[in-house]
């Protein structure tokens, strides 16, 4: 799958956020994240969802595009690259 990455800036020290433009929705994203812990909230106007694995956090929009991944301080460059991978790997 092809798909557009770029830093998150915020006012954590140590975030490792980043935003990722996919050709496929939070929704069916969500449905691939295996051994993920995953939660969806339907209260607000436009649902969202979050995946945890570890301390590893994948957030988003159920019916967009986009979503944000929080990467651990310590094993971001790998946990990006083999998630980045993986993400690669389902198109």
């Amino acid at each position: 799958m092809e798909f557009r990455c770029r830093k998150v800036q915020n006012c954590f020290a140590g975030a490792r956020t980043f935003e990722y433009e996919l050709p496929i929705t939070g929704s069916e994203l969500s449905k691939l994240l295996e051994g993920f812990d995953i939660h969806e909230n339907h209260k607000f106007r436009r649902p969202v969802f979050s995946a945890k694995k570890g301390a590893l956090e994948v957030k988003g929009i159920l019916a967009a595009h986009v979503v944000k991944i929080n990467y651990t301080e310590e094993n971001w460059e790998d946990e990006k690259q083999e998630m980045e991978r993986w993400l690669a790997g389902l198109g």
